[in-house]
């Protein structure tokens, strides 16, 4: 009998440390979801914008991002769990983009556009730079000399 108390504690602490050991994937694979998510959604906004010949407003707040036209009808949401910072400002207001068929310029209070930080549990982080022409891409606003 005590032999298979022993394997039946092995399978158990098997299984929890394994469990264990998981946990940081699913958080980096959070954060990397987050990522791909958030830039097709802005990817999309800018095409959108481009394309229709509109202006769309982006805000983001309490770790969600909605969409908005220009005369501020809701459109739709986005969560976006891993959410830690904005570092984009408009003339509207802060954290948002403004998105016009010839690019965010017109309304960034910084020349070259900003960045939105995603951050997980563990650390794990990306960012999202957006330039002034609405160009979406990996990494941060570069700084101000």
């Amino acid at each position: 009998m005590p032999e298979n108390m022993n394997i039946k504690r092995i399978i158990i602490l098997s299984i929890f440390f394994s469990s264990i050991g998981c946990f940081p994937l699913f958080d980096y694979h959070r954060v990397n979801s987050d990522f791909a998510e958030l830039k097709n959604f802005l990817n999309e906004v800018r095409f959108s914008a481009i394309q229709d010949g509109k202006s769309y407003i982006v805000r983001f707040e309490d770790r969600q991002t909605d969409l908005y036209t220009f005369n501020n009808e809701f459109i739709r949401s986005l969560p976006i769990s891993t959410l830690s910072q904005v570092n984009y400002n408009t003339t509207l207001g802060d954290n948002m983009i403004v998105f016009r068929p010839g690019g965010t310029n017109e309304h960034n209070t910084r020349v070259h556009g900003g960045d939105i930080r995603l951050k997980s549990w563990f650390g794990f982080s990306k960012s999202i730079a957006v330039n002034c022409t609405g160009f979406v891409s990996e990494g941060v606003y570069p700084e101000d000399n």
